[in-house]
């Protein structure tokens, strides 16, 4: 008697999450300009801005006011443009379509924070060279970056996205995206010791505080043992739970 075959088994989720990447980047190639030039410019002239404004500071300042840019860069695409996107889909029933697919619906959703994060990288390189021509500091750039930016980028694009599927209209995601945006830059760049103490308690609850500490870390004289467990845990926490919400959220669509 002839053996029944087995019914063929779907894809992984490698391939999984590689083919919806591909997906993401496709769909935003007509946009990606604007995406690059926004996540640039902004942050770049803030540098500038104190900079001119502040003269010469010391070098743990510079180097809060480079990081706190840095966060901001990837805060632009990954919390205020993201909700937006994310507010669309939702209105555009694209997450039923993400539904007939035969893969994880973890991988649809972290395929569309890891295609916006794509857009940091380069608003994010011209902060290290402008801050560092400006400030004139010496910065330790390693490969210990990469995990510290992608956690970093995880965690808030959770944000962006929790705000996008909560928001009723992509303008009102816009909105609140931007305020959040807002809000990630005046506690990454001012130093604690010139906040209200509340302001300061305040900070250590969202994601990006702790995405300064260890960039600033990473890039003054490497991170420690400590920090990556203080700062690097705390991310990936944040990250995972921001995730998680997303997950659910995204496929509860009405």
């Amino acid at each position: 008697m002839r053996a029944l075959s087995s019914p063929p088994e779907g894809p992984s989720a490698g391939t999984s999450f590689w083919v919806l990447l591909r997906m993401q980047m496709a769909r935003l190639r007509r946009s990606w300009r604007q995406y690059v030039v926004v996540s640039s410019a902004m942050p770049a002239g803030i540098v500038l801005l104190l900079r001119a404004m502040s003269g010469p500071v010391p070098r743990d300042v510079a180097l809060q006011v480079i990081t706190g840019n840095l966060v901001l860069s990837v805060a632009i695409t990954s919390i205020a443009m993201l909700a937006q996107q994310v507010a669309w889909m939702k209105a555009s029933r694209t997450f039923d379509y993400f539904r007939t697919l035969p893969v994880p619906s973890a991988a649809v959703v972290l395929s569309i924070l890891v295609a916006y994060l794509f857009f940091a990288l380069p608003g994010m390189a011209v902060v290290l060279l402008v801050g560092r021509l400006l400030y004139g500091v010496g910065m330790q750039i390693g490969p210990m970056l990469v995990p510290a930016v992608l956690l970093s980028g995880v965690a808030l694009s959770g944000i962006g996205a929790v705000i996008g599927l909560l928001s009723r209209t992509d303008q009102l995601a816009g909105l609140v995206g931007n305020l959040a945006m807002m809000a990630v830059l005046f506690l990454g760049i001012i130093p604690a010791a010139r906040v209200p103490a509340v302001v300061n308690t305040i900070s250590w609850i969202i994601p990006s505080t702790y995405a300064v500490h260890l960039l600033m870390a990473l890039l003054g004289s490497g991170a420690s043992a400590w920090e990556w467990l203080r700062d690097g845990g705390a991310l990936a926490l944040w990250a995972l739970l921001l995730f998680t919400l997303v997950d659910r959220l995204s496929y509860r669509v009405d």
